[in-house]
C-alpha cells in the first residue's frame, strides 16, 4: 500500500512538471498515521493543512469537472488524482475504506 501511495504521488508530480532530477533532490516523505502529519523536504504539515488541502483539491475539481474543455478537463483529473491521493493516504491511516470520490 505504501508503494502505490508513493508512485501515485510521483505520478502526480511527473504529470505537473516535476522531472526525475527534481525527484532525486527532494527527500521522500514520511507520513506518520499516529499523529496524521506529514515529514517531507524538512517540513512537517499537520493534519489540518492536509484536510485544508483535500478540500482545496475537492473544491476544484468540481469546478472544474463541470466545464466543457478538453485543457481544463485534463486540470480536473490532476485535482482528482491529489484529492484521491489524500483521502487513500487518511483512510489507511484510520482503517476506512470508503472512496473519496465526490458524487455530485
Amino acid at each position: 500500500m505504501a508503494q502505490e501511495r508513493e508512485d501515485l504521488i510521483y505520478s502526480l508530480a511527473r504529470s505537473m512538471g516535476m522531472g526525475e532530477s527534481q525527484k532525486a533532490k527532494s527527500s521522500s516523505g514520511k507520513y506518520n498515521a499516529e499523529t496524521g502529519t506529514i515529514y517531507s523536504n524538512g517540513h512537517m504539515i499537520s493534519k489540518a493543512a492536509i484536510e485544508q488541502a483535500k478540500v482545496y483539491f475537492t473544491a476544484q475539481y468540481r469546478k472544474m469537472a463541470e466545464i466543457d474543455d478538453e485543457n481544463t478537463r485534463q486540470m480536473a483529473m490532476l485535482y482528482e488524482v491529489a484529492m484521491e491521493a489524500i483521502g487513500m493516504m487518511l483512510e489507511g491511516s484510520s482503517g476506512n475504506t470508503g472512496s473519496g470520490t465526490p458524487t455530485g
